[in-house]
């Protein structure tokens, strides 16, 4: 069976105690366990046409690293292949055009 800390370095799915959905990289769990650093967050929903999209956690932080207490994580997982690969494709930079951009999508 799989700890939380075997899934450091991963690309995790994250369900919150209010139903969150986060996909992210776990970076390390610390303070006795009780914190998760994970970055490049984005909250996981679904679109208009049933499309799975994903949606940055932050629109306006600006920290590499988010620390979620685990007394606010419900489950955590490794994500799906399709999904991990998708997501990993989507963190490449960003060009620096300020016209609205589409959120993330990806099938299953």
């Amino acid at each position: 069976m799989k700890t939380t800390k075997d899934l450091v370095g991963e690309v995790v799915t994250i369900r919150t105690i209010v139903g969150e959905e986060l996909m992210a990289k776990l970076e390390s769990v610390t303070t006795n366990g009780n914190i998760l650093e994970v970055t490049n967050v984005q909250v996981v929903s679904l679109g208009e046409n049933g499309e799975i999209i994903m949606i940055p956690y932050t629109l306006t932080g600006n920290d590499d690293i988010i620390q979620l207490p685990v007394r606010h994580v419900l489950s955590i997982t490794n994500s799906m292949p399709e999904a991990a690969e998708s997501f990993l494709e989507n963190q490449e930079p960003e060009d620096t055009n300020t016209e609205e951009a589409e959120p993330d999508t990806f099938s299953l």
